[in-house]
């Protein structure tokens, strides 16, 4: 396949429609993603109290649920427990199940860049572009608080927010490089990436301990551990 067809593969899926079931598969742009759609009509909605139109959006994500539940995927269920954050109508709740959501999401792009030992060097960086946007859009201001509530008790308390950042672009990094026309081409570092997804889900794992997420360690390809299951670091 050429390098133009690797590029108009995703806007071709989009026009048949089959866009957002290959999400595991595929990053979009910030302002076409369906879950970063979603997720801000969601908590606009939520803000307003505009329960009709938040419940319309958790119908826009059934997609993203089915997936996470595959066992193939991140084997998580969490239909239930999001609809029902909606259901008893306390907007906290269920703007902590939105931003429930977006971590999953992150993990589940990580996870899958895992599992195809970044051997599509432009399928990896989308995904990964993705996760990133996911932890900016509803993740980062947690670290942030809790960066400054840990450097009140501990001025030095290193940064969870920018080891989270730093950590992105090592990923990034660690991706390798197609190359110009062959020049430049640079082999992924697939144990480079693995540490920083799970230097960046540990994190995400200290902040938001109540989290739903993968109940164990899943394996992928060689016995190696695939969907980041670190413990926090300190």
């Amino acid at each position: 396949m050429t390098r133009r067809a690797l590029f108009l593969l995703p806007s071709l899926l989009l026009c048949l429609g089959v866009a957002a079931p290959m999400a595991r598969g595929y990053g979009y742009a910030k302002e076409d993603d369906p879950l970063v759609k979603a997720f801000q009509a969601g908590v606009r909605a939520l803000r307003a109290k505009d329960w009709p139109s938040a419940r319309t959006q958790v119908a826009a994500v059934r997609w993203q649920l089915d997936e996470l539940r595959d066992p193939a995927d991140l084997g998580v269920d969490y239909s239930a427990a999001f609809a029902a954050a909606h259901a008893a109508e306390e907007v906290d709740a269920a703007i902590e199940a939105w931003v429930n959501l977006v971590y999953l999401g992150l993990l589940q792009k990580l996870h899958w860049n895992l599992e195809e030992k970044l051997a599509n060097y432009h399928r990896a960086r989308a995904r990964l572009d993705a996760a990133q946007t996911y932890y900016e859009l509803a993740l980062a201001g947690n670290l942030r608080r809790d960066d400054a509530a840990r450097r009140a008790q501990d001025p030095q308390a290193p940064s969870r927010h920018e080891d989270v950042i730093a950590n992105f672009k090592a990923a990034r990094t660690a991706l390798g490089s197609p190359g110009l026309l062959g020049a430049g081409k640079r082999a992924p570092d697939l144990e480079a990436f693995r540490a920083a997804a799970l230097r960046i889900a540990g994190h995400l794992r200290a902040v938001f301990p109540r989290f739903a997420r993968p109940k164990a360690a899943r394996k992928s390809a060689g016995d190696k551990q695939a969907t980041p299951q670190p413990e926090a670091p300190r």
